[in-house]
C-alpha cells in the first residue's frame, strides 16, 4: 500500500531556496506526475523527450524505502550522528549537524535494504523495458544524507559521469518524506534542450579537463537569466525523478531538523560504453571522480565568461 498522495502545491506557495525565495505560480511549478503512463512506454519516451524528466509516484515500494532509510539511519546512529535520546525512525539530526554521504562505505551503500530498492526486480525490468535490453548500473551508489543546510548545486550530470554512452539515466530516489523544508530535488525545465549550455558547460568532462563541476549555486539566476522554470514537489519514500545527462538540477538546503535522505542510481543498457570510473575494480574499489591529485580546476566564473555565458 502506498502512502497516501500529498496534495496539489497550491498557486503562490512560497518556496525557500537558500536565501531566495520563490512562488508556486511562473518561476516554480509542481512537477507532473508520469505514473499513471507507467506501463506505457512509448508515452514514457514521448514524455521524456518532451520534458526531458519522469517523475513517477511510488515507484518503489514503500516497505523497501521505509526499510532503506531505517537502515541507513541506524548507520548514523553508530557514527553519533542522531540527536541523543530520539529514536532512529525519528532521524533527528545530531547535535554536531553532521551530512553524511555514504557513497565509498559499501557496507552501507550496498547492503540488502538498499539494493532491495535501486536493484529490486521492478526497478531492472523498468529500465529493461525502457532502454530496450538487459541494463547494468554503477557500482557507486550516491547515497545522501542531509543534515540542516546541506543541499547540492546546479550541475548537468554529463560533467561528471558521462564518459561512454549518451544513452545512459539518472534515478533519484526519496528514501524519507521530503516536503518542500526539508531540500527536495529541483530541476529546471527546457535544460535538456538548451543547445548553448550543453555545447560548452555540458560538454565538459570534470576529470579530463580539469575543470569545476557545478555550474551555478544561484536558483536566482537559473530562471532570470537562462530563463528555466523550477521544478519540484513534496516527495514521499518511494517517489523517483528519472532524468537523462543533459537536466540541470540542484537541491535546495534541508530547513528541517530531521535527515533528508535519497539516493542516485545510474542505468543503461549493459552492451553499450560504460564509464569506468564508476565500476568496480578488481581490488573492490572504483575510482570516481576528483582522482587527479594535487592539481587546480579552471573556475567556473572563467569558464563561463569564455563561454560567454556571463
Amino acid at each position: 500500500m502506498q502512502l497516501k498522495k500529498p496534495k496539489n502545491i497550491q498557486k503562490d506557495t512560497p518556496f525557500e531556496f537558500g536565501e531566495h525565495r520563490f512562488h508556486f505560480g511562473d518561476e516554480i511549478v509542481e512537477l507532473e506526475d508520469s505514473s499513471k503512463i507507467l506501463n506505457d512506454i512509448n508515452a514514457l519516451h514521448r514524455k521524456m523527450k518532451e520534458d526531458g524528466y519522469l517523475f513517477i509516484r511510488g515507484f518503489h515500494q514503500k516497505e523497501h524505502a521505509n526499510s532503506a532509510a531505517h537502515w541507513t539511519l541506524q548507520n548514523i546512529a553508530e557514527l553519533d550522528g542522531l540527536k541523543p535520546n530520539t529514536q532512529v525512525e525519528e532521524g533527528r539530526i545530531g547535535e554536531e549537524n553532521r551530512t553524511f554521504s555514504f557513497f565509498r562505505q559499501t557496507e552501507v551503500a550496498h547492503a540488502k535494504p538498499i539494493l532491495d530498492v535501486v536493484d529490486s526486480k521492478r526497478t531492472m525490468q523498468f529500465y529493461e523495458e525502457f532502454l530496450g535490453g538487459p541494463v547494468i548500473t554503477f557500482d557507486k551508489r550516491w547515497l545522501r544524507c542531509m543534515a540542516n543546510g546541506g543541499h547540492n548545486h546546479f550541475h548537468y550530470d554529463n560533467v561528471y559521469v558521462g564518459r561512454g554512452t549518451q544513452n545512459r539515466y539518472t534515478m533519484w530516489s526519496a528514501l524519507t518524506d521530503i516536503s518542500l523544508e526539508n531540500g527536495p530535488l529541483v530541476i529546471c525545465l527546457g535544460s535538456h534542450k538548451h543547445d548553448r549550455l550543453k555545447s560548452t558547460y555540458g560538454a565538459t568532462d570534470m576529470d579530463r579537463d580539469l575543470t569545476e563541476a557545478v555550474f551555478s549555486s544561484n536558483p536566482r539566476e537559473m530562471v532570470e537569466k537562462f530563463g528555466f522554470t523550477l521544478a519540484t514537489a513534496h516527495f514521499q519514500p518511494g517517489d523517483v525523478i528519472i532524468f537523462g545527462l543533459f537536466m540541470m538540477h540542484s537541491s535546495a538546503p534541508n530547513q528541517s531538523d530531521r535527515y533528508r535522505i535519497s539516493i542516485d542510481t545510474r542505468y543503461q543498457l549493459a552492451h553499450e560504453e560504460k564509464d569506468d570510473r564508476f565500476f568496480f575494480r578488481e581490488d573492490g574499489t572504483w575510482l570516481g571522480n576528483f582522482y587527479n591529485k594535487g592539481v587546480n580546476y579552471r573556475p567556473m566564473s572563467e569558464l563561463r565568461q569564455e563561454w560567454g555565458l556571463e
